[in-house]
């Protein structure tokens, strides 16, 4: 009976131990540090689409590669996720806020100092700085626009991190005050 308990206690720890590393996120990660709280407003006019660009880039620290798994908005309103993309630094200038989506329908992942889908992107050890920009949707071209930031979940290893930055971002068919 005791050896019973013994094993199921120590399977028990394996299992929760395992869940912990392979499973649970383990806050921001090589990427840096989450930076909510700024904010930024930019008019959109009557746009249907609209470029959403952090303010800082993303640099990965660690030893180790880097896998995004996943973007997402968070806390949108009156927009939509539309895709991401990895701008090398050379393309910082193209990496800002604004009406409309500066990139088109690709091609990308062609060649190192071209836009890539950052779903399943990789970010190598030490590497260069990487800019993030993300396409929304406006279903109404006529109402204001709001999310809180973005939120990149990846893998540094065998583990699992989510780093959620801004800005926040305040889309206006009209003027900014």
């Amino acid at each position: 009976m005791r050896t019973r308990i013994l094993v199921g206690v120590l399977v028990s720890a394996l299992l929760a131990t395992a869940g912990w590393f392979f499973g649970v996120r383990h806050g921001d990660g090589p990427l840096g540090e989450s930076a909510l709280g700024d904010e930024l407003c930019f008019p959109v006019g009557t746009s249907e689409t609209a470029t959403v660009a952090l303010t800082a880039p993303l640099r990965n620290g660690s030893s180790g590669a880097v896998r995004i798994t996943d973007v997402s908005l968070i806390d949108p309103s009156g927009v939509e996720y539309a895709g991401a993309l990895l701008l090398p630094d050379a393309q910082k200038n193209s990496a800002t806020s604004k009406s409309g989506w500066s990139f088109g329908d690709g091609p990308f992942d062609i060649s190192p100092d071209r836009p890539r889908f950052a779903v399943d992107g990789d970010l190598a050890a030490k590497s260069p700085v990487t800019w993030l920009v993300i396409q929304v949707r406006r279903p109404d071209i006529y109402a204001e626009g709001h999310l809180t930031g973005i939120r990149i979940e990846y893998y540094a290893g065998l583990r699992r991190y989510a780093l959620e930055t801004g800005p926040e971002h305040t889309l206006r068919p009209g003027r900014c005050s």
